[in-house]
């Protein structure tokens, strides 16, 4: 016999199963690739080499300058490491960040999470692509950072997982899946860089271990603030793989050094 949670748990099913398809619909038909900016969404004729248009392009910043040659992180001065990466060991070679997570780039980012807007990430990987460039020859692989199942249902795709994808299309490279996310965590946003360590600590294991071994692989995740997340996920993934490189769309500017 059905009870009422059933039904209920059956109609959310139906009602989730209408909004991805006509989510599929929206990026398909009122949102076709190539053709717009990702930022605005007005029409462009130069998808492939500026996936935005020319006055979106001024508002947008990069991640121009002097940068830590571990973390991506803007120094304002002389150095060639930042102070974070001069006290923490870390167990990727090098992160590749081209933005940084301010304005339009910040509201754009959080309208590919948070919204659903799954077709921005062929954009985004456009930009991470020509950030990489000649790097590219040093990866054989590509993955990304999991989440859980349940926040798999509650976003209804991984966003990094989705820009490893696209990003393998332009590399001509694999894209595997190496890492599960076992246990839920509490939002990092509010925690330094030793909370959101002690926060992700064995929270994630390596799975399909053959494809990495020996591998130089490229993780990709969506923003990088603290390095802690991508730190963990490295920290699992060198008992497998050769060297691990790190990207993300934005690199999210933040005062903490501890």
């Amino acid at each position: 016999m059905k009870t009422k949670n059933d039904k209920n748990n059956k109609k959310k099913s139906k009602f989730s199963c209408f909004l991805s398809k006509f989510s599929i619909f929206l990026e398909k038909y009122l949102f076709p690739e190539d053709i717009k900016c990702i930022f605005c969404g007005k029409d462009i004729s130069s998808f492939y080499s500026k996936p935005y248009c020319s006055y979106c392009e001024k508002e947008i910043k990069f991640n121009y300058g002097n940068k830590c040659k571990i973390c991506d992180e803007r120094i304002y001065n002389e150095a060639k490491i930042c102070e974070r990466c001069m006290k923490n060991k870390y167990d990727f070679k090098k992160i590749f960040c081209p933005l940084i997570y301010e304005g339009i780039t910040r509201k754009t980012i959080l309208a590919y999470k948070q919204d659903n807007k799954r077709y921005l990430a062929k954009g985004f990987a456009q930009i991470i692509y020509d950030y990489i460039g000649e790097n590219f020859k040093y990866i054989d692989i590509i993955t990304y950072v999991p989440i859980t199942e349940k926040r798999l249902k509650e976003r209804s795709f991984n966003q990094s997982q989705k820009l490893a994808e696209e990003l393998s299309k332009l590399a001509n490279l694999p894209c595997v899946n190496c890492l599960e996310k076992i246990k839920e965590t509490s939002d990092q946003k509010k925690l330094n860089f030793s909370e959101r360590k002690k926060n992700l600590k064995n929270c994630f294991k390596v799975i399909n271990k053959k494809d990495i071994k020996g591998k130089n692989v490229l993780l990709v995740d969506d923003i990088i603030s603290t390095c802690a997340t991508v730190q963990e996920c490295s920290n699992m993934l060198k008992n497998y793989a050769n060297n691990i490189y790190v990207t993300a769309i934005a690199r999210n500017i933040i005062n903490d050094k501890n």
